[in-house]
């Protein structure tokens, strides 16, 4: 089975990175995550990361280079996980499509919960982006 695709924005601002708690009635409601989603068809990753991310939070971002590439099989198929550096264009969020957000510095990361797929990426940004 080929992996489902999906991206991830590792949004940066002033020393932290921004997280998003997934909400009730979907799957893995309650855990964190870095905001992002699946891709549509002839979608490329960064067009669709901007667009979850526009969906998910009203905020539009500038999406760098790769950051990760994680592979992760879940009960119901495996992900090809691309997490992308990325800066935010604006300043307001609204939680659309999210319970809430926050503002964290990287080593504070492994005290949430996060969604499987995303654990392996918390290691990497402490390693990237801890001063």
């Amino acid at each position: 089975m080929l992996p489902l695709i999906v991206t991830a924005a590792i949004i940066r601002k002033d020393g932290k990175i921004l997280i998003t708690r997934r909400p009730g009635g979907t799957r893995f409601a309650g855990l964190w995550e870095f905001p992002g989603g699946k891709l549509e068809a002839n979608e490329s990753p960064e067009v669709g990361l901007a667009r979850e991310i526009r969906e998910e939070l009203a905020l539009d971002i500038k999406v760098g280079k790769i950051v990760d590439v994680i592979y992760h099989c879940y009960d119901w198929g495996p992900v090809l996980l691309l997490a992308y550096d990325c800066v935010p264009l604006g300043t307001t969020i609204l939680n659309r499509e999210v319970e809430e957000h926050r503002w964290v510095d990287s080593v504070e990361l492994p005290s949430f919960t996060f969604l499987p797929a995303d654990i392996p990426l918390l290691a990497r940004l402490q390693e990237l982006f801890t001063e």
